[in-house]
C-alpha cells in the first residue's frame, strides 16, 4: 500500500494526542456537506470503536437533509456543560471564521486542523494541509489506517467512504487520484454497502422535478459559455423548498460541452447576501472566489455576496477566463 504516508510523523502525534485526552471535540465547517459530516463522524466513530471509555462529541449543526433518522448521518451531539482539559480536531475548512462552534476552541487543551482546501490561515497545534488530497475524509482515511494496531471499524469507513465520494464527485473531479481508488477499496474491503451510501446521497423525490424545471427554465449563459443560475427568495417560496436544498444542484450544467464553468446563485433573505457556488471542468476558479468572501479547491469553490449586482461581477470574471 504505497499510498499509505508511513513517514508522516504528524500522524503519530496525533494518535499520541487521542491517547492522551479523555475528552475530544470533532468540528468541522458550517453548513456542512458530505466530506464535513463523513470526516466528523468517521473520526468519531473510529475513536470510540478503539477507545470507548473516552468522552467524544461531534458538534455543529445538523445537515439539513442527511441527518434524519434512517439517513446517512446521526444527529450531532449537545454539549450540556463546558468540559476541562480537552482535544479538538477542526477538520475540512481553511478559514477559522467557517469554523462551525468555534467558541469551545477558546479553552481548549490541544487543536489539530486536518484539511485539504487551499491554505489559508495557520490554527491548531498540529495542522495537516494536503491540497492534493480529492476530500478530508481521503486524507483522514489515509491517518487511520496507517494506525496498523488499530483496524478500521466499518461504521467509520461508511462515514469516511460517503464523504470522500461526496467531494470528488464519485471519482469524477480532477481531484481523484490513484491514491483515492486504493483507499476507498481498503474502506469497501470492511464490509461497507457502498451502494447504500450511494442510495441515501443521491435518491430524490418526484416532487423534486419542479427544481430541475424551474433550473433548466430560468438558466442563462454568458458570452463565452459561464452556465449560471438566480434562486431567489420568491422563486425558493413557489417551489416550496429551502435554500439548502439548491445546493443538491449544483452540478447540473456539469456535463455540457459548451461551458467549462457553472455558477449557482441562492438568495439567503435572512441574512440579505446571495450563497454562491462555482465549479469548473480543469479551469481554476478559486481566486474569482477569494475575491468575494470565499474560497475553496481549484474547481470547486464557494462565496457569499450582498448583492445581486455582485452575483453578475463574479460572472464576469469567471467569463474573463474564458476568452
Amino acid at each position: 500500500m504505497n499510498w499509505c504516508n508511513k513517514t508522516d510523523k504528524r500522524y503519530a502525534s496525533i494518535l499520541k494526542a487521542i491517547k492522551k485526552y479523555d475528552t475530544i471535540i470533532i468540528l468541522r465547517h458550517e453548513m456542512p456537506d458530505f466530506d464535513a459530516s463523513g470526516s466528523q463522524f468517521g473520526l468519531k466513530s473510529w475513536i470510540l470503536h478503539h477507545f470507548p471509555t473516552k468522552k467524544v462529541y461531534a458538534l455543529g449543526e445538523n445537515h439539513k437533509y442527511f441527518s434524519e433518522d434512517n439517513s446517512l448521518y446521526p444527529k450531532t451531539d449537545i454539549l450540556l456543560k463546558q468540559p476541562k482539559d480537552y482535544l479538538v480536531f477542526i477538520l475540512d475548512v481553511a478559514n477559522f471564521d467557517r469554523i462551525d462552534g468555534k467558541e469551545i476552541i477558546q479553552n481548549a487543551s490541544y487543536t489539530i486542523k486536518i484539511d485539504h482546501h487551499i491554505f489559508v490561515e495557520s490554527f491548531g497545534n498540529i495542522e495537516i494541509v494536503k491540497t492534493d488530497y480529492s476530500a478530508a475524509c481521503e486524507l483522514i482515511a489515509e491517518m487511520l489506517l496507517s494506525f496498523k494496531k488499530y483496524k478500521m471499524n466499518q461504521e467509520a469507513a461508511y462515514y469516511l467512504y460517503s464523504g470522500l465520494v461526496g467531494d470528488n464527485g464519485r471519482f469524477q473531479y480532477s481531484s481523484t487520484s490513484q491514491r483515492s481508488f486504493e483507499i476507498a477499496a481498503q474502506l469497501i474491503h470492511t464490509g461497507i454497502d457502498f451502494t447504500d451510501i450511494y442510495e441515501k446521497m443521491y435518491t430524490k423525490n418526484l416532487e423534486d422535478i419542479k427544481i430541475l424545471k424551474y433550473l433548466y427554465n430560468h438558466y442563462q449563459i454568458s458570452k463565452h459559455g459561464v452556465i449560471y443560475t438566480h434562486t431567489d427568495k420568491k422563486a425558493l417560496e413557489k417551489l416550496g423548498v429551502e435554500r439548502e436544498k439548491m445546493k443538491a444542484y449544483v452540478n447540473l450544467f456539469s456535463g455540457y460541452k459548451e461551458s467549462r464553468i457553472w455558477v449557482s446563485f441562492t438568495e439567503d433573505a435572512e441574512k440579505n447576501i446571495w450563497m454562491v457556488s462555482i465549479r469548473s471542468r480543469k479551469i481554476p476558479i478559486n481566486m474569482v472566489a477569494e475575491r468575494h468572501h470565499g474560497g475553496g479547491h481549484a474547481n470547486a469553490s464557494g462565496a457569499r455576496v450582498e448583492t445581486y449586482e455582485e452575483t453578475m461581477q463574479i460572472i464576469q470574471e469567471l467569463d474573463d477566463l474564458l476568452k
